[in-house]
């Protein structure tokens, strides 16, 4: 059996709270479909992992338990879509970190051997906000993007990172933790 996995922090319930209130009220008006991510599901990935096998998630969490990494601040901050304003699939926003990144690189080095597909692209701290389901219009992505660029959550202290499961449902995805890590 299979297990869909990925490695990410969770965000405190202040910060997710703030977040969800402002993504159900600013997105709520955008032409088109989108899916905001639940309250309950806002997170960082760290490293998608993907289906892994049932069998090998004790070697995962053995190979995380190895990574050693000090606590660290994140400031949430900033709007974005991934590929672009122009053709977006993802909204987000920004997690502003300089360890973050150090992060990413010692868990991906430790469980390379697990990764399905390497991710050409290079790591982008962020937290998805919604997912857009049909095209939207540029111009209104845009006005999105130059009235909230500015914008600011917070921060808080990553004192762990998780080892999640996610099962597709039809009615989104849901997240379950299957093991913790503590940073120093």
């Amino acid at each position: 059996m299979k297990v869909r996995t990925f490695v990410g922090i969770k965000i405190p319930q202040d910060l997710s709270s703030k977040i969800f209130k402002f993504s159900s009220e600013k997105l709520k008006n955008i032409k088109g479909k989108i899916k905001i991510v639940e309250e309950e599901n806002i997170h960082i990935t760290l490293l998608f992992l993907g289906e892994i096998e049932q069998n090998k998630i004790g070697e995962i969490i053995d190979e995380l338990k190895k990574i050693k990494h000090k606590r660290f601040s994140i400031k949430i901050k900033g709007l974005g879509f991934f590929p672009s304003y122009e053709f977006p699939k993802v909204i987000w926003l920004g997690s502003e970190s300089d360890e973050i990144t150090n992060l990413h690189y010692k868990i991906r080095d430790k469980l390379k051997i697990f990764v399905q597909k390497e991710d050409p692209k290079s790591f982008v701290s962020h937290i998805t906000i919604a997912r857009v389901k049909s095209h939207i219009s540029p111009s209104e992505t845009k006005k999105l993007l130059n009235e909230n660029s500015k914008l600011e959550f917070g921060e808080f202290e990553v004192k762990e990172f998780h080892l999640f499961e996610s099962k597709l449902t039809p009615y989104g995805p849901i997240y379950k933790i299957i093991e913790s890590f503590n940073l120093e």
